[in-house]
């Protein structure tokens, strides 16, 4: 993708090069990105993303980060288009006008360091405002399951992890308002507002599948009753 203000400069959506620990990291960021897409689909001004390139200096394509999920808010329609444009897989920092309010990073053996190190540094430089890491294994890649942390005065400070006795993990993410839980290598999200989990596209399937089940024994007892 070019900019308007300099077409001669491309900002790539790839680096041709395979997602680092893909097979591993695949199926965990494919359910994360989709519930909480899911969740925040008719938020106004929100968009949600992940395993995307995020350039932050404008004319400088080497100046690039790819969060394994992002959320941002209150953006202006413009912005929205930019990032929703059909074959578009790069956020300009200069061009949405504002970084991710929200950022979480999925552990593997060769993505780790760098989570913990480099690009924690720039998700604070840029002003990121919650940053997550999320271990499936527990803490193998950082040492453990769940760390939630919120950006104060230019630096990340933690949110306090709850252990419940079955060996979860929880926090409260102040940016999406929901619970974060590390559960059996899983992360599940709960709304403290409807109280309930965020659904996955293969429980909402299950659901609308009962449902429909349920209608269609329904209008069959209609349609006996009428008939008698």
């Amino acid at each position: 993708m070019t900019t308007r203000a300099a077409t001669a400069i491309v900002y790539p959506e790839t680096d041709g090069m395979p997602l680092p620990d893909g097979e591993y990291q695949s199926p965990l960021f494919r359910r994360i990105v989709g519930d909480i897409e899911e969740h925040f689909r008719d938020t106004p001004g929100a968009h949600v993303n992940g395993n995307t390139f995020l350039y932050y200096v404008e004319g400088n394509p080497r100046r690039s980060v790819s969060p394994d999920c992002y959320v941002v808010f209150g953006l202006s329609e413009v912005a929205l288009r930019s990032l929703s444009l059909e074959g578009n897989n790069t956020y300009l920092l200069w061009e949405v006008g504002k970084a991710p309010d929200f950022v979480l990073e999925i552990g593997s053996r060769s993505t780790a360091a760098a989570d913990l190190g480099r690009k924690r540094d720039l998700y604070a430089e840029l002003g990121v405002r919650e940053y997550w890491r999320f271990d499936a294994t527990g803490g193998d890649f950082y040492g453990e399951p769940l760390v939630g942390e919120y950006l104060q005065d230019g630096e990340y400070h933690r949110f306090e992890l709850r252990h419940e006795s079955d060996g979860r993990v929880w926090s409260h993410s102040d940016i999406l308002n929901l619970d974060i839980w590390w559960t059996d290598g899983d992360l599940r999200f709960w709304d403290p507002v409807a109280e309930r989990w965020l659904l996955r596209h293969d429980e909402e399937r299950a659901g609308r599948l009962e449902a429909e089940s349920r209608l269609a024994e329904l209008e069959a007892e209609l349609r006996r009753l009428r008939g008698e």
